[in-house]
Formats: structure tokens, sequence, C-alpha cells
């Protein structure tokens, strides 16, 4: 029998495994979808540039081995469906490289080769410290080290402004402990108090948290308010991004509406923000064209970028689409528009 989806070969191979998200964010993919969407019965639901990026971790029960994970950037095709000739091509470069026994142990020379595979992408410092801190939270491992300092600090016993210590990974292990050591009580308290830089590296923490409670939510929402007033313009669009995985929609729709009166639909990061996090608020087709509308008005240059990775994303696609035969829209909305079509680039 010839293996050409990842499913199959890692069911050939007796693993168990589990699925993540690492393109807009970490987020686990169930077993059982994933499996669908290897055999091509479902589209990727979080496209980048006609890619999926994804963390699997795996493991042989029987064997009672460590788990082993690949990060794979597997492409897409038109219609978001991952390639099962990618997929076939990435399975019989493991063979080559370390043969059948996925979790045996290889020489370096070995694990060089696999490193070199075209498939295999590194994620970033913040995401790998992220992904990092949601697997051992969901297989109840320890955090790691750093955790115990991003308590304390987060505590206020530090005092706020002695966060240079403070490493991202103890930041990710916290956030993904949301509902250990009283952490959603204590990361309420502290807001107020939290200098840019922690309040930040905090913010891209949570965006990837669905565990986040309504209290957690209101006082996020509230910061939000508090640094765009004070024109921390970078700090107001991460705290909405921090929202992006809360149960609490309505909570995180409100602060949307009241970012779209603001001066921020003049700063693109904002719109690559809810583009990349925030997506599923856009669902909404009011919301949809309110972002559409700014879009075109403030950030042109942005419009065919954005458009496209919306457009790609399943759950949205139809809606997206819909908004190009809308009758009712401004000069600037149709221009660009106009633009998608003719392929002409701004600038």
């Amino acid at each position: 029998m010839s293996i050409n989806t990842l499913t199959e070969f890692l069911q050939e191979s007796k693993c168990q495994f589990r699925v993540y998200d690492l393109g807009r964010k970490v987020s686990r993919i169930s077993s059982s979808v994933f499996k669908k969407i290897a055999h091509n019965e479902q589209p990727y639901p979080y496209p980048i540039q006609q890619h999926a990026y994804i963390a699997l971790t795996f493991w042989q029960n029987s064997a009672q081995k460590e788990h082993f994970i690949w990060f794979l950037k597997m492409p897409l095709d038109e219609q978001g469906l991952m390639k099962i000739p990618a997929q076939s091509s990435f399975i019989r470069m493991v063979v080559e490289a370390i043969g059948e026994d996925l979790t045996a142990d290889i020489s370096k020379k070995l694990q060089e080769r696999l490193a070199g595979n075209p498939f295999v992408f590194k994620p970033g410092a913040e995401k790998l410290a992220i992904f990092n801190a949601a697997v051992n939270a969901a297989f109840i491992r320890p955090p790691s080290s750093f955790y115990q300092g991003a308590v304390h600090y987060f505590s206020g016993a530090a005092g706020w402004n002695n966060w240079q210590e403070l490493g991202i990974q103890g930041i990710a292990d916290l956030t993904a402990r949301l509902n250990h050591d009283n952490n959603q009580e204590q990361l309420i308290n502290a807001l107020p108090f939290l200098p840019q830089q922690p309040l930040q590296s905090l913010a891209l923490c949570l965006e990837n948290q669905d565990q986040i409670s309504t209290s957690l939510a209101e006082a996020l929402s509230r910061q939000a308010d508090i640094e765009l007033q004070a024109d921390h313009q970078d700090s107001a669009i991460l705290l909405l991004r921090a929202l992006a995985s809360a149960p609490a929609a309505g909570i995180t729709k409100t602060l949307l509406e009241k970012q779209f009166s603001s001066e921020l639909i003049h700063n693109p990061h904002w719109y690559v923000g809810i583009a990349g996090r925030l997506w599923t608020m856009l669902e909404d087709e009011t919301l949809l064209n309110r972002f559409l509308e700014a879009l075109a008005n403030h950030q042109p240059s942005l419009f065919p970028q954005l458009f496209a990775d919306l457009v790609a994303i399943p759950s949205l696609r139809d809606k997206v689409l819909k908004q190009l035969r809308l009758p009712a829209r401004s000069p600037a909305l149709t221009e660009a528009i106009g633009v998608l079509f003719s392929g002409i680039k701004t600038t």
C-alpha cells in the first residue's frame, strides 16, 4: 500500500499525534479534523500565503519514548487543500533520511539532513515559546524554570520596573496556565501598572489562549482604552489582539468597534493584526464591510495583500467575495476593488 498523507504515515508508524497551527495563532487542530485536511476532505482553516504552518508532535506509547516534533510548512492549492504530492514528497524524504521508525535515535548528520527538508521551517522565538508552553500544559508536564519568575513579577512583588530579566518563555508558561496559581486574578491586578515592554509580551502570549475569563477580557479591554488615550498605539493594538481567542467575543467586538472610530485606523499594524489574529470577528459582515472600507480609505497599499489573505480563509471566503458585489460602497473601496481586478499594484 502506498502512503501519501501525513496521517497515513503516522498511523503506519504506530504513532499517536497532536497538531497545532503555528501560522496565525498557536491553536490546536483536532486529530480528526487534521485527518480530513490531510486527505483533502476539507481545506486548511488557517492559511497564510497558500501554506499551512503546523507543529506536529508525535509519540509511540508502546515504546514509552519521548515526544518528537516536526515544524512543517505545507503548500496549499487554490482551494486551500493541502497538496497530497507535497505530503508524499515529505514522507519520502523522511524515510530516506531516518527510515520508517520515526522515533528512532538518529545521528547528528541525519538530523541536519532532515532539518534541510524544504517542507520544514523554524518558528520564531515567541511562537516557539508559546508552543512549548501549550504542549507542556496539555500533557500535564511541569512548566519551564522561567515560570516562577513570571508569576513573581506579575504578582507585583518584584516591582513593576524590574522586568528586564523576564523571559518570553516564562510569560508563555503563565498564560498557558491561566487557571493555575490564581494567574488570571494576578494579571487583572497587574495590567494598570505594567510598563509597555512586559505589557506587549503578555499580550502576544494571551492572543493564543481560549481560557481567558470574562473578568480578564474586560480588564484587557479597559487597558486597551487607556493605552489608546495615552497614544500608545502599539500597546492598544496588541491588547485587542490579546483577546483574539477569548470566549467573550462580545467584549472583543465592542473594543474593535471603539477602535474603528479612533486614530488606529491610520496605523497599518492595526489592519495586519485584525486580519492575522482576529479574522473571526470579520465573520460579522457589517464589521467586515467597515474593515474593508477603512482599509481602502486609509491604507490602500495594504488592500490587495490583506484582501488576498482574508479571501483565502475558508470561513470568510464567501463573505469577502460578497463584498465585491455590494452596490453601496465608497469611491476608495470601488477603486481598491478595481485595482484587484486590473492586477495593477498600488504604490
